[in-house]
């Protein structure tokens, strides 16, 4: 066997909470990229060894001192983790020609950067690490229990109000569906957006984390501020990462709450309009938006770390992938990763909920784009939506089945799975007609009540 490539000198290696397991974890930092990369404890050992050079010294050492039965294999399946993650020092020619192959094959096509940059991309404005190391400190009466105390009675109240005069609360959410009320709305979400990235950024800052940027994401050319929080990944407690992740919705859903009670006081006028601007937006960007875990906002992040399970997404689509195809063809693979029963039926049925949400998000912002774009632009627009969100994984998909043709060929269960799928491509192709008479009220279209 070859020596062992040495390890970059700045990477940095702190521990990391518990597996589900119960057996210790590590992270790796590449200061360089921001990145963390996450292993378990089988790797560390071979990690600490590296410096002996020999794959199969390291295999036999961490056998001798540990309680793991770790292989050459597994030595020299950490090394390709190394590569492929570019932590090994380059020192030779070979490692050379490597990196500048990557680089070759890491070039897109100028369509297809037009094409991602389209779909997202960020724009970092300001470094605010060292404002905020200067400004903490002077902060920390928000997290203080008369605070929190406060701001809850606050909430419990303005609800109570709300709810006395929920027609009026009503009535002037509609009144407000104008032009102007869209730029009222538009200035409060900015405020709200403001809040809640700062929020976020505060809470990391006051666990000791470091905040490199801040800035704009636009998603489908919709702008998103955005926090870069990576260093949370530096946290053990998972209470901790929890409280970085929830950190903005707690602050609109405070900005929500003293909004609404100062609508339920001030008299008629400007005031209590920009309360009620400010409070619908804080309620429905931090619970309708932000709380939902099927894109990647907050509420991805808080079930992520609840869970025990980073990159939760791409995890939970493994088990969906699998169980589909075991599903159509009983192809008798083993899962993905090894989960207790509960814990894989849930990554499963998550993967099928995210992918339906998707599905109609996606499909209704291509016909949003279709439809306020140019004609000719919208149809181009939309074929982008369609194509690269849904029919892309789709065609992904099959293709990994032609890994598995001759066993899908002669599995039985494809014969039955052919047959069913024909039984409701030939139902949804009979037409129905039908009727449905039922007794119904003219009234005016517009009303209102006066007392």
């Amino acid at each position: 066997m070859t020596p062992l490539p040495p390890l970059r000198d700045e990477l940095a290696l702190y521990p990391g909470a518990p597996a589900n397991d119960g057996s210790p974890t590590w992270l790796i930092h590449d200061p360089i990229r921001n990145r963390f990369f996450h292993i378990g404890w089988g790797s560390f050992e071979i990690i600490s060894r590296w410096a002996l050079g020999d794959p199969a010294v390291v295999s036999q050492q961490v056998c001798d001192e540990t309680t793991l039965t770790v292989t050459d294999d597994d030595v020299l399946a950490t090394v390709r983790f190394l590569v492929t993650n570019h932590l090994l020092r380059v020192q030779n020619a070979e490692g050379t020609a490597y990196l500048l192959d990557f680089m070759t094959r890491a070039k897109q096509s100028w369509f297809r950067r037009l094409l991602l940059n389209y779909l997202f991309f960020k724009i970092p404005l300001i470094r605010p690490d060292r404002f905020l190391s200067a400004t903490v400190g002077r902060l920390s009466w928000i997290g203080s229990r008369p605070f929190i105390a406060i701001t809850v009675l606050s909430l419990i109240l303005g609800l109570g109000l709300v709810i006395r005069q929920w027609d009026v609360f009503v009535a002037t959410f509609v009144d407000t569906l104008t032009w102007d009320g869209f730029a009222r709305y538009l200035l409060a979400l900015v405020v709200a957006k403001f809040a809640h990235e700062f929020a976020h950024a505060y809470t990391a800052k006051h666990f000791g984390c470091r905040i490199p940027t801040m800035g704009i994401a636009f998603l489908v050319l919709w702008p998103l501020f955005y926090t870069d929080t990576t260093e949370t990944w530096k946290l053990q407690a998972r209470r901790q990462r929890m409280m970085v992740g929830a950190a903005g919705m707690m602050a609109e859903l405070t900005l929500a709450a003293y909004a609404t009670l100062a609508w339920s006081f001030l008299p008629q006028g400007g005031l209590r309009d920009a309360a009620f601007t400010l409070a619908a937006v804080a309620w429905i960007s931090s619970l309708a938006i932000n709380l939902l875990p099927f894109l990647r906002f907050d509420g991805y992040y808080l079930l992520s770390d609840w869970l025990e399970i980073p990159n939760l997404h791409q995890r939970a689509f493994a088990f969906g992938r699998w169980w589909l195809r075991e599903a159509l063809f009983a192809l008798g693979e083993p899962p993905p990763e090894r989960f207790a029963a509960r814990r894989t039926r849930f990554l499963v049925l998550f993967a099928f909920l995210v992918w339906i949400y998707r599905f109609f998000l996606f499909v209704g912002i291509a016909l949003l784009v279709y439809h306020f774009f140019v004609k000719v632009v919208g149809i181009v627009l939309f074929v982008v939506e369609i194509g690269w969100f849904i029919l892309r994984p789709m065609v992904i998909e099959i293709r990994a089945w032609s890994m598995y043709k001759n066993t899908i060929l002669r599995s039985r269960r494809t014969r039955v799975s052919v047959v069913f799928l024909g039984l409701l491509i030939a139902l949804g192709s009979v037409p129905w007609h039908g009727r449905i008479t039922a007794p119904a009220l003219l009234d005016a279209r517009e009303q209102v009540t006066l007392y």
